[in-house]
């Protein structure tokens, strides 16, 4: 599942079809309703934050949370800032830790069908936050750590693509790299460790660690993988 997401996820045009290919995955592990959230601006990408900014949540629940101006209640999108990673909702339902409009919107939230969720934090570009909502419309799915982890995969390899969608609709200035540092970016596309590139290319792990460091900044992202995609896409590298 995760290797067939992330080689149809590199095929799509928009960020519609992404988002299909990502309902389709996600869907897979049980959670067939799932919300994206630009938590922060992303300076990078030139978008404001915004609360399910794509979503397949009932529109009835959608509608009714914004009504009631839930986003600045919602114990989830608070803990998506500080989170190290996926968490489920359970966690935020803590009576002497979350108020009782908190405490009340959750219980809501599985009267409209939202059962078994999980928050998935996500870490962009010039300190950026966004983040996922998943959940179930099955009261019986199994939160077992490797379904978080493979949902958490999932969500990772989606901001990647979704960044580098946005990115080509708004074009910055041409990235050039070295000839080392393209060589460098090549190999990890593919898989290699720092390691393995040293010793494919005759070099040090040292100078390895200051080419990769050298295209994170030219690309402005801390990802290796989101370097890389937006490397494909421009046509600087080929896997």
């Amino acid at each position: 599942m995760l290797e067939d997401f992330v080689i149809q996820s590199t095929k799509v045009r928009s960020v519609n079809e992404l988002f299909d290919v990502y309902k389709s995955a996600m869907a897979g592990l049980g959670f067939d309703r799932v919300i994206f959230s630009l938590m922060t601006d992303h300076l990078d990408i030139k978008r404001v934050a915004g609360h399910g900014i794509i979503s397949n949540y009932p529109d009835d629940w959608m509608k009714y949370y914004i009504g009631n101006n839930y986003a600045n209640t919602d114990p989830v999108r608070g803990r998506m800032f500080a989170a190290p990673g996926p968490f489920l909702w359970e966690e935020c339902m803590d009576p002497h830790r979350q108020t009782s409009p908190q405490i009340k919107l959750m219980n809501e939230s599985r009267e409209a069908g939202l059962h078994q969720g999980i928050g998935i934090p996500l870490r962009g570009a010039r300190g950026a936050v966004a983040g996922i909502g998943a959940a179930s419309s099955n009261k019986d799915i199994d939160l077992d750590p490797v379904t978080v982890a493979k949902a958490n995969m999932l969500s990772a390899q989606f901001y990647a693509v979704f960044t580098n969608l946005e990115l080509k609709a708004t074009p910055g200035p041409p990235v050039r790299l070295s000839k080392r540092e393209q060589e460098t970016l090549q190999w990890s596309a593919v898989g290699k460790t720092r390691g393995e590139i040293a010793i494919i290319l005759g070099i040090s792990k040292h100078t390895v660690n200051i080419h990769v460091a050298s295209v994170l900044k030219k690309f402005d992202t801390g990802n290796i993988t989101v370097a890389a995609l937006r490397a494909l896409h421009m046509g600087i590298i080929q896997v």
